[in-house]
């Protein structure tokens, strides 16, 4: 009896959508016909697209076709504070980086779905940015089309939130992704997750094995309700 479920399931992960064109130059991925929208901020990156980032779009590509869903691929123009080699969201996240940002991720979302409703999942750096709009409770101002948000490898936050907004209830569902493996950015405490919920934040956590990485099956985990509701 073992024998043809074991079948079934190598034939399911062999027929697993294969990504397609070229997703070093892709601005967008996933069906133009898809059911749900989301917008991918990426972490520290190469000018060009570095072979981490690469991993993590191969990734989405699989997730994009499975779960029906169109996705943004904004690019970060600052160089890195630390890093002048590289590009990234913002070192700080003032008022001024989170508002270049936003405009960056508002613009990739318009053109690769219109004015549809969109979540917002951010890796590294991007998630941290991401994590700043919450905190700030500007996601909703900022990106008005966004309805929920993912970071992946950006949960590390020490100390205590700025006394204002007093009460963060209604500034975003949050998901805090971790790998158990990334050993600058998983947090066994949470204490991100639960300074927000203090605020009366929406946000809830959960972590895979693994490392510092955009995941395929955890994050199909998460998504799959957000994508319900």
């Amino acid at each position: 009896m073992r024998r043809p479920l074991l079948l079934l399931a190598v034939l399911a992960c062999s027929r697993r959508p294969a990504p397609t064109g070229d997703l070093r130059e892709a601005t967008c991925i996933g069906p133009a016909d898809a059911a749900h929208f989301a917008v991918y901020i990426h972490g520290i990156d190469d000018k060009a697209i570095g072979d981490e980032e690469l991993a993590n779009r191969t990734n989405l590509a699989h997730l994009a076709a499975a779960l029906s869903l169109r996705i943004a691929l904004p690019r970060a123009t600052e160089d890195c504070p630390n890093q002048p080699e590289s590009r990234c969201w913002g070192w700080t996240f003032s008022d001024g980086e989170l508002a270049a940002a936003s405009t960056t991720i508002a613009k990739a979302a318009n053109a690769c779905f219109g004015d549809r409703r969109y979540g917002v999942i951010g890796f590294s750096n991007g998630g941290y940015l991401l994590s700043k709009l919450v905190e700030t409770c500007t996601l909703h101002t900022r990106l008005p089309n966004s309805t929920w948000g993912v970071t992946i490898g950006s949960a590390t936050f020490h100390g205590e939130l700025p006394p204002e907004p007093a009460s963060l209830a209604g500034c975003g569902h949050l998901v805090v992704v971790s790998g158990t493996r990334d050993t600058q950015n998983f947090d066994p405490t949470d204490h991100f997750a639960t300074v927000l919920a203090a605020k009366h934040a929406d946000v809830t956590t959960s972590s895979f094995d693994g490392g510092h990485v955009v995941p395929d099956e955890p994050l199909r985990r998460v998504l799959e309700p957000l994508l319900r509701r």
